[in-house]
């Protein structure tokens, strides 16, 4: 494995020996996505040096996510973390792969919905049995997570979890 990439994702909150299916090259990392039927319905790929441009072709991007269609039409539906999830603790709904893994690393169970808006799952995780908790971005568009969630944890401006220091995880989780 990449020693550098290794780094690169530590300084993230990535733990692959943690998660199955992690797939680690030179200058990517591809997260499988998967259902509650244990299925793997799709694929994440992050490329840590690839430019933020959403002009570039999707492939060519910093993050590119493939799910598979229901009938040619509705997306699956997919979420990442799903080894985490109990049905004895809150499960908290955030956007994407590396903000689960901080929360993770905290000992909270944590999906990324990989999206601030994810409707498409919206029944689906009304099934869930346990408390859902939105964690929500500091801008207008994190907080339309708000809505899937029975209760929400709002973020300060210009902050997702990713970015928040160890002692301000602890402030907003513990």
């Amino acid at each position: 494995m990449n020693e550098q990439m290794l780094a690169h994702l530590k300084t993230r909150g990535l733990n692959p020996s943690k998660y199955s299916g992690v797939a680690i090259d030179v200058d990517s990392v591809t997260f499988p996505l998967w259902n509650l039927s244990g299925q793997m319905v799709g694929y994440q790929v992050y490329k840590p040096n690839a430019e933020k441009n959403h002009n570039l072709e999707p492939r060519d991007q910093r993050y590119y996510t493939y799910v598979s269609r229901f009938g040619g039409k509705e997306p699956s539906l997919a979420v990442w973390g799903l080894e985490t999830v109990t049905s004895d603790k809150p499960l908290y709904l955030v956007e994407g792969v590396f903000d689960a893994c901080k929360l993770h690393n905290l000992g909270l169970s944590a999906v990324a919905v990989l999206s601030c808006d994810p409707k498409h799952l919206k029944s689906w995780l009304g099934t869930l049995p346990q408390k859902k908790v939105a964690v929500c971005e500091g801008d207008s568009a994190g907080r339309k997570l708000a809505k899937f969630g029975n209760s929400a944890v709002f973020l300060p401006e210009g902050k997702d979890v990713g970015e928040l220091s160890d002692e301000e995880l602890e402030k907003y989780f513990k």
